[in-house]
């Protein structure tokens, strides 16, 4: 049987609050190395048409709908476009996002911010084309607006 302390607090190999730094970065290593070794595992995502998709969105939350409603219009027209949906955004899904984006000619990232998650997928993807499709004004961001990001992407 354990002891669990559930607070804020810190904690030793026995559950007993502690605030030596050697033990708390010990614990918060192995807690951290503990999400990051299973990050496949852990993912959750959606996807809409990757397998064929010319132009792919990736995008998360509330912009995801948004993101989804272009797809499923440009799709009925025969245009290629698909959406990665990312569910769970650390432990940032390295492989996933490379696998899903690696076939596709252009990436356009659509998040409801100033950019911050753009970077990591830039980063994730090196030399392929990504662009940014992002609003910060308390509205939601416009199946138009995604649109045009795609067509002067």
């Amino acid at each position: 049987m354990h002891r669990y302390n559930a607070t804020g607090l810190f904690h030793d190999m026995w559950g007993f609050p502690s605030s030596e730094p050697n033990v708390v970065h010990g614990l918060l290593r192995h807690l951290v190395d503990k999400i990051e070794n299973r990050v496949n595992q852990l993912a959750r995502y959606k996807e809409y048409y990757t397998e064929d998709a010319k132009h792919l969105l990736v995008s998360y939350g509330s912009s995801a709908r948004s993101a989804r409603h272009i797809v499923e219009k440009r799709r009925s027209r025969g245009e290629r476009l698909g959406l990665l949906e990312l569910q769970t955004l650390w432990p940032f899904p390295s492989r996933i996002v490379r696998e899903k984006c690696d076939d596709a000619q252009a990436v356009v990232v659509v998040e409801m911010n100033l950019g911050q998650y753009v970077r990591e997928i830039e980063r994730i993807l090196g030399e392929k084309q990504v662009d940014f499709c992002g609003q910060m004004d308390g509205w939601l961001i416009s199946p138009d607006k995604i649109k045009e990001a795609i067509t002067h992407g």
